[in-house]
């Protein structure tokens, strides 16, 4: 990919649809979004284009964080259909659906920065820690524990790990304490 093609792809970034993206129609499966995703990060990752000039990995960047956004809408059955909903109605982008891909902020390491997910080396740790964000975010730090575990079984000593967990160490503690002085009342 030449860099002509890389400015036409970010000049298009925002103005094509998450299946557009990933050249897949709308009715496409599960099976073959996967496939089309997969098609997708074999030109885009970044890893691969290491090489270039780092104007060029930026671009490359952005185009992949995209279509990863776009995996995660498209992957899952709830956020597709609220998302197929949105592109009917002519939004390609719909930010209450970005909105709840991104971590909540608050509950990333503060010292770390960013993103939690973005700080995980292993593969397999980041549906763990994106289901333990999304409990915490819902208010159930025990379940997030359990599934921030999984996370650190699979990507051991990672110092942003466990620094949400003693987060949700202390939302436990917090939340048995205000348990506690409710059932006093």
């Amino acid at each position: 990919m030449d860099g002509l093609a890389l400015s036409q792809w970010l000049a298009a970034l925002d103005s094509i649809s998450y299946y557009d993206l990933f050249r897949a129609p709308p009715k496409a499966t599960h099976d073959e979004l996967r496939a089309a995703f997969h098609a997708f990060a074999e030109t885009f990752h970044p890893d691969t284009h290491r090489w270039r000039h780092p104007n060029e990995q930026a671009a490359i960047g952005r185009i992949y964080r995209r279509g990863t956004e776009a995996w995660r809408v498209l992957s899952d059955p709830t956020l597709r259909a609220r998302y197929d909903e949105a592109v009917a109605n002519g939004i390609l982008r719909p930010e209450n659906l970005v909105v709840e891909m991104d971590s909540p902020r608050s509950l990333a390491p503060p010292a770390a920065g960013g993103r939690l997910i973005d700080k995980v080396r292993a593969p397999g740790a980041r549906p763990f820690v994106l289901r333990a964000e999304e409990l915490m975010k819902k208010g159930d730090p025990k379940q997030a524990k359990i599934q921030l575990v999984m996370a650190l079984h699979m990507d051991k000593g990672n110092a942003a790990l466990e620094a949400f967990g003693k987060q949700l160490d202390e939302a436990i503690a917090a939340k048995a304490e205000a348990d506690k002085n409710s059932w006093k009342k």
